[in-house]
């Protein structure tokens, strides 16, 4: 796992364990990143099954809403820590 991908792993994880889920527009304020960049990133983790995700329809767009890790994406991110 990138290090781009760890850093915005443990932020989803710490995010996830506070309030049950997160979303783009937080990790984005959160890790001071452009809204699209996390967007990107997010996808990407999708793509290699390491986020359980969902897009909630709204008024003024889609927002991307990540429940947390998968088994897969925990296991890239221990084995990204003892690297």
């Amino acid at each position: 796992m990138e290090e781009k991908y760890q850093i915005l792993a443990e932020k989803i994880l710490e995010l996830v364990q506070k309030s049950g889920e997160t979303d783009a527009a937080a990790l984005s304020m959160e890790l001071g990143q452009n809204h699209g960049e996390i967007l990107c990133l997010l996808k990407e983790m999708e793509q290699q099954n390491w986020l359980s995700t969902y897009e909630l329809d709204m008024c003024c767009g889609v927002e991307y809403i990540v429940d947390g890790l998968t088994e897969q994406g925990v296991q890239a991110l221990q084995k990204a820590k003892q690297a």
